[in-house]
């Protein structure tokens, strides 16, 4: 008999367990706050802890008729969607029609204004740089003399960041008309890679699954409208997907055009270098292609200095300096390192969710049990050989612990200095959804449990988007 994915007493443990830690971390960043002001402490605690930035929308009183009508309009389009599940999940393209719906929808519960202008026409942001841009090589000719002068974000990004911007404002327009063609580009980017990566992993039905579940993610369905992050989460996708192809030419020009494109738009694509490389070793015993693509993309950065005058390097130094004006922020600023080291691992949790948490642990189980035993032989069935490394448990295995031991050392740096690792960080979610994908291909459960999962996943991402607004 199939056991469910999950039973109606452990969602109901689940749930209440994950208020508890929720509320106990909320108290414990009030009373840093209380702490702070009693004593003059200058600790970086945002106000809704572990949450970086989040303006709560109490019912009756800040959620408006709109919020509750938009909202009640998304649920009923989802519960329409699941009606016709194995359609919405047939394949690839009507996945991604389907997570784009439902980030537009999602995020429309905010409010056109809220949810799609002011994300753009705020003077913080990149859009506010990038429609004053009259000449592409005049600024980047004078990207890093202008760099601290520029919006918080774009002074701590390379020029791409703006540049996409002003390419797709030139495109579409408006503010408004922005969001949603950024919307659009990253639950492409993002969730066609995710279902790339997976193809040769899992079986078709699991990989069409994982890759919708991927998409109803609290963090991807926030995040995924108006942000660069999310485009950048799918650049990233877009190299390991490309790394681990077979082909040498696929592999290597796909890599280095994933990774050109990812470091033009955040210098934290230095995520993908020992990703990149400690994959190739483990999986080949060699670091040729790594080089290779490594190479490649210096050499293009030497070719746009001596066609623009523009120094990656140096525009790197500027935003590290703007970045830490103080040095080091384990020296300069102890405890504000501590407390948001903290901060950025339980955002990422918190958006991340319960459900898909004991799924992922669920996972990493079924992953290092499967890369102990015989190459190619599962509980389930026999697994493709012609891969390097073993079976997929073993390359997803791998993938998964290089990307959550890349990050946790880019924590330690310092990077990441002010949380919002929800939205920052949001390349990480993929590497903890390969184990929920391993899992739910090896397991044997009812069908109507992908739908209550689903639900699960997805009902946590509408409470958070009716009672709380997010701004960067």
């Amino acid at each position: 008999m199939n056991r469910p994915i999950f039973t109606r007493r452990e969602i109901v443990c689940i749930t209440i367990v994950f208020l508890l830690a929720l509320g106990a971390a909320w108290t414990f960043g009030q009373t840093v706050l209380w702490m702070n002001r009693l004593h003059g402490w200058n600790i970086d605690c945002p106000a809704n802890f572990p949450i970086s930035m989040l303006a709560l929308k109490l019912p009756g009183v800040h959620a408006s008729p709109w919020t509750l009508a938009a909202a009640a309009s998304v649920l009923v389009m989802f519960g329409l969607m699941l009606r016709n599940l194995r359609r919405v999940t047939a394949g690839a393209a009507p996945i991604l029609l389907a997570g784009f719906v439902l980030v537009l929808g999602a995020n429309l519960i905010q409010g056109p204004t809220y949810g799609l202008v002011h994300p753009q026409d705020d003077s913080l942001q990149y859009y506010h740089d990038a429609v004053q841009i009259t000449s592409v090589g005049k600024f980047l000719r004078e990207f890093e003399h202008r760099q601290p002068t520029l919006g918080c974000h774009s002074r701590t990004h390379p020029p791409g960041a703006v540049l996409l911007f002003y390419a797709i404002a030139r495109t579409v327009g408006r503010p408004a008309a922005v969001s949603v063609a950024m919307a659009a580009l990253a639950v492409v980017l993002c969730g066609g890679f995710f279902y790339g990566i997976l193809a040769k992993e899992v079986d078709h039905d699991t990989c069409c699954y994982a890759t919708f579940l991927f998409l109803l993610i609290p963090s991807v369905q926030i995040y995924c409208c108006a942000t660069l992050d999310a485009v950048v989460a799918g650049c990233f996708l877009a190299v390991v997907c490309f790394f681990k192809h077979p082909s040498r030419a696929v592999c290597i020009i796909g890599s280095m055009v994933g990774m050109f494109c990812a470091s033009f738009l955040t210098f934290g694509a230095c995520f993908l270098v020992p990703v990149m490389v400690g994959f190739e070793w483990i999986t080949r015993r060699t670091l040729a292609r790594s080089a290779v693509v490594i190479a490649g993309v210096t050499t293009k950065y030497v070719i746009l200095y001596l066609i623009s005058g523009f120094n990656y390097f140096g525009s790197f130094q500027i935003a590290s300096a703007l970045e830490n004006p103080g040095g080091f922020m384990l020296f300069a600023e102890p405890a504000n390192y501590l407390f948001t080291r903290l901060e950025n691992v339980c955002e990422i949790l918190v958006f991340f969710g319960p459900f898909l948490l004991v799924l992922f642990v669920r996972g990493m189980k079924t992953m290092l049990r499967e890369s102990s035993e015989p190459r190619g032989l599962s509980p389930r069935k026999t697994l493709p050989q012609n891969k390097p490394g073993g079976s997929p448990a073993v390359l997803l295995k791998c993938l998964t612990a290089l990307g959550i031991a890349t990050l946790a050392a880019m924590f330690l740096t310092g990077a990441f200095r002010t949380g919002e690792t929800a939205r920052a960080c949001l390349f990480i979610v993929p590497y903890l959804m390969f184990p929920v994908a391993v899992y739910l291909d090896r397991c044997s459960y009812r069908e109507r449990d992908k739908t209550v999962l689903l639900w699960l996943v997805f009902g946590q991402t509408m409470v958070m988007q009716t009672f709380g607004g997010y701004y960067w």
